[in-house]
């Protein structure tokens, strides 16, 4: 299997190149497309399965700053910046994060399968990798600038509360 690596090393050096190039700062109207986020953690009271909402396994302590579970829309939308999710991120109450550190953001490149029997999201591989360039990265950029990086990140990245749901920050 040694000359497959060089090979797929090749690809994925080619695909990350693409979709880095294909990156838009001022690009924004994309999300309006996604679904919008339940008022209320969708598993709150058990799992229910195949209701469009994945449950996230990431780091919120990281990106999400003060969520205590995270949900990922599936399947993926096609829209201008390649197959989109929504992310819905939740406090211990359930409620949704509307606004600040915690919220959830949309994603420009899906890495959301769906999910598994126990309503966990299932990874889309390339997905991952355009997840990481598209999304993942500006947010890592926006950051090392400034502790409070997210703020310019959540302008591009606008939290969703199309439902109009109480605000909590």
């Amino acid at each position: 299997m040694q000359p497959l690596k060089p090979i797929l090393l090749v690809f994925l050096i080619l695909y990350s190149l693409a979709a880095f190039a294909q990156h838009k700062d001022s690009s924004t109207i994309w999300y309006d497309q996604l679904p919008a986020c339940p008022c209320r953690n969708p598993d709150y009271n058990g799992v229910t399965l195949n209701d469009g909402w994945a449950k996230d396994k990431g780091d919120l302590h990281k990106y999400h700053q003060g969520a205590a579970a995270s949900f990922r829309s599936y399947p993926a939308i096609k829209t201008a910046e390649g197959y989109s999710c929504q992310q819905c991120c939740y406090d211990s109450s359930g409620d949704l994060i509307t606004a600040g550190r915690g919220a959830g953001t949309p994603d420009k490149r899906s890495a959301c399968r769906g999910e598994n029997k126990k309503g966990i999201m299932t990874i889309r591989f390339f997905g991952l990798i355009g997840h990481y360039f598209k999304d993942v990265r500006p947010w890592i950029r926006y950051m090392k600038a400034d502790s409070s990086g997210w703020q310019k990140y959540n302008l591009l990245w606008q939290p969703n509360n199309k439902n109009k749901c109480k605000v909590n920050e």
